[in-house]
């Protein structure tokens, strides 16, 4: 065997080694997790699946950052004014999409897009800048209201290997 070959096939196997590389070419595409996408607000209406957990890349538990491995997920999740998550066939929260020229204030979990950088981030309400009293009581009340949800969400994405803290 030449030294070429042997240097080329090292490399290869040092990057096939890597799990980061194993993970982003074949992500593990086993999620209990659904999310549903919707132009309406009524629960019963027949809801469109937008993504599983399997097309998560990683969710930033810090932030709120959710990165996705197909990156054309980002133009189909703004096309909707809703997505509902779902743990098998257990609904576990809705969050309303926002996006930076959304004249409106949404005082629970949003999905917010950050135009600066491009990603999504869960959010407790938007704009998330705004610091009213009586706002910032009623995204409390909403957050502890889907506390046991959102823990449920943590959990599932821990187990999948989908959770991060930066």
């Amino acid at each position: 065997m030449s030294v070429k070959y042997m240097i080329v096939s090292l490399s290869f196997m040092c990057l096939l080694v890597s799990c980061d590389f194993i993970k982003d070419i074949f992500p593990n595409s086993k999620s209990e997790l659904t999310f549903k996408a919707s132009v309406s607000n009524i629960q019963n209406q027949s809801d469109t699946i937008l993504f599983t957990g399997g097309n998560i890349k990683w969710f930033n538990g810090t932030t709120g950052e959710i990165r996705f491995v197909d990156s054309m997920t980002i133009p189909k999740i703004k096309k909707y004014h809703w997505i509902k998550c779902f743990l098998g066939t257990d609904s576990l929260f809705k969050a309303t999409v926002t996006v930076p020229t959304m004249s409106a204030i949404v005082n629970n979990l949003v999905l917010d897009l950050n135009l600066t950088d491009g990603h999504f981030y869960f959010k407790d309400g938007y704009p998330s800048y705004l610091d009213n009293p009586g706002n910032n009581i009623i995204r409390t009340q909403n957050k502890e209201k889907r506390a046991i949800a959102w823990t449920r969400f943590m959990n599932e994405l821990k187990k999948e290997g989908r959770y991060v803290e930066k």
